[in-house]
């Protein structure tokens, strides 16, 4: 079974990606495994903050259980148990799965959807199975070492991203980019911002910590496709269907269908947009002391996040 590890930062283009090669040959597309949706992720990332740093050699059960189920093919399990898991948390608030995630208390609710999930199962048939994460930036490596999927890194300018995160309000409490600050110390020497700090300065220290860690895993597999979200935008049908070529599936009507069908406009989390506005989408979205509060706080990382813009 062939298997493709679709990573990215949140907002950077990865569900619609995603979401258009599963529909090539022969794919089965499973979307966000150890997403926020997912009970079994809650599980896994319990206390483990927005992205679950994990390196090669470490052992953690349930990571493991997480994302064999999404390798063999990621349907849901289907049964009663997991049915009652998906159906409490599915009422839980965000806010309190959130709380639980940085450390926080942790519901009764939440105990009991933790106790009950399970992870997904496998897809019968021989399929190209595509997964697709964006929470797993400090865990890649520790995925590939476990079940060597080919790597597909999806980058997109920050400003574009970071005004998306702003405009949904990414990382409301300060103690989110807290929980990746140790590994920002250890990896490039950098300190996180204090809690008083503006909130953009927070999620632009989140974003960089994130997509550093995504840079320097590729700089060290020559063999991962890196693909630019703004190159994709520039004309979908042709960029997509060199894209799946490239990684060995199979163009078909419905994956053109699909592209022509999201060309269009969409607000929040979907994916429609009408992609020849998005390269320079930023350019209304942010104001001269937001564009420096971003460059103040990415020019700290040694990835030219922002240098190369």
């Amino acid at each position: 079974m062939d298997r493709l590890l679709i990573v990215g930062v949140p907002r950077s283009g990865t569900t619609w990606i995603g979401q258009a090669l599963g529909r090539t040959d022969r794919a089965v597309y499973v979307h966000e495994p150890d997403g926020d949706h997912d009970p079994f992720a809650f599980r896994a990332r319990l206390g483990r903050g927005v992205a679950p740093a994990l390196a090669r050699g470490d052992v953690d059960p349930d990571y493991e259980r997480l994302f064999t189920g999404a390798f063999a093919g990621g349907r849901y399990a289907g049964t009663l148990r997991d049915k009652l898991a998906r159906r409490i948390y599915a009422g839980v608030p965000v806010e309190d799965r959130w709380k639980a995630w940085l450390g926080g208390p942790v519901s009764p609710t939440l105990r009991v959807v933790a106790a009950l999930a399970v992870p997904r199962v496998a897809e019968p048939g021989d399929h190209a199975v595509i997964v697709k994460s964006v929470r797993s930036e400090l865990s890649v490596e520790w995925l590939i070492e476990r079940f060597r999927p080919r790597v597909l890194l999806v980058e997109r300018n920050p400003l574009n991203v970071l005004s998306s995160w702003i405009e949904l309000e990414f990382v409301r409490d300060p103690k989110e980019a807290a929980t990746v600050a140790g590994y920002a110390r250890d990896r490039w020497n950098i300190t996180p911002p204090g809690p008083g700090e503006p909130r953009l300065v927070h999620q632009a220290f989140e974003y960089g910590v994130l997509a550093c860690a995504l840079r320097d895993a590729a700089a060290r597999h020559d063999d991962w496709t890196i693909v630019r979200h703004e190159q994709l935008c520039t004309d979908p049908t042709s960029e997509f269907r060199s894209l799946a070529d490239s990684l060995g599936l199979g163009w078909n009507d419905a994956t053109a269908a699909f592209l022509a069908e999201s060309d269009r406009e969409g607000t929040g989390y979907q994916t429609n947009r009408r992609a020849g506005d998005q390269p320079d989408r930023w350019r209304e979205r942010l104001d001269a002391e937001q564009l420096a509060i971003i460059r103040a706080t990415l020019d700290r990382f040694p990835s030219s996040l922002m240098r190369e813009r």
